[in-house]
């Protein structure tokens, strides 16, 4: 099976055997341009020989259009994920229509209906979920940590330090760890906020800056960097036993 994750700012690929056990994977920057970026990686793909691939896109309509044109050349059978706010495996009280694919197949592929969870992805957005027995009650959004440093330099004259780390959450001494630390410590307060309300929910996180943020949260956190995959591999299972 080939698995396809066509992100806002990055292609992602997973190609795993029968007992689906990876083997092979790569991440590539798209450039918003991911039917191109495919166009490059057929001949990859027809190696691989895949019997199937599965696609998550955040895209919307007009790339996928596009991207499925280009996975027509492979002569191999692809199907994208549809987002089901009443799937059997997880039940939504959120608008399916506003439910990213990629934040769903994150709760998908880490959903136990034996108990209460929060899932967290730490992406190009920070998103925290919340789940009751399989049963999504909602969640928040925020900009990355990323996102947040480029929105203050670019809303700002004074402050123009574009480089640094995120390793503390303590009062910063120059306006360069000020900056960096202050923006971690907002995700990371309102992480430890939810935790506080929700103290029965297990806290998975996944996603890019998921080592960085979980070190500084003030109770145990599970990660996992193959939630979107397994999510991936769940839902095209069901579909295949319905």
């Amino acid at each position: 099976m080939l698995w396809l994750d066509l992100g806002n700012t990055r292609l992602k690929y997973w190609l795993t055997d029968d007992i689906g056990q990876i083997v092979a994977h790569d991440a590539k920057q798209h450039l918003q341009a991911p039917a191109e970026l495919l166009m490059g990686l057929t001949d990859r793909f027809e190696r691989y020989a895949p019997d199937f691939i599965g696609i998550s896109s955040v895209l919307g309509e007009d790339l996928n259009i596009k991207v499925s044109d280009t996975l027509s050349r492979l002569n191999t059978p692809f199907e994208f994920v549809h987002v089901d706010a009443m799937h059997p495996l997880m039940k939504s009280h959120y608008n399916d229509k506003q439910l990213g694919c990629d934040r769903w197949l994150q709760m998908l592929g880490a959903v136990d209906k034996k108990k209460r969870q929060c899932i967290i992805g730490c992406g190009t957005a920070v998103t925290i979920d919340l789940i009751d027995h399989a049963e999504h009650l909602g969640g928040y959004i925020f900009p990355s940590i990323y996102l947040q440093r480029e929105s203050l330099f670019s809303g700002t004259k004074q402050i123009t330090i574009s480089n640094g780390i995120f390793d503390s959450v303590g009062q910063g001494i120059t306006t360069q760890d000020a900056v960096h630390r202050g923006i971690l410590l907002s995700i990371v307060g309102a992480i430890n906020e939810i935790s506080h309300r929700h103290p029965n929910f297990e806290l998975i996180m996944t996603g890019g800056d998921a080592a960085i943020i979980a070190q500084h949260i003030n109770r145990p956190v599970r990660l996992r960097d193959d939630l979107l995959l397994n999510g991936l591999a769940r839902y095209f299972d069901y579909r295949k036993q319905s």
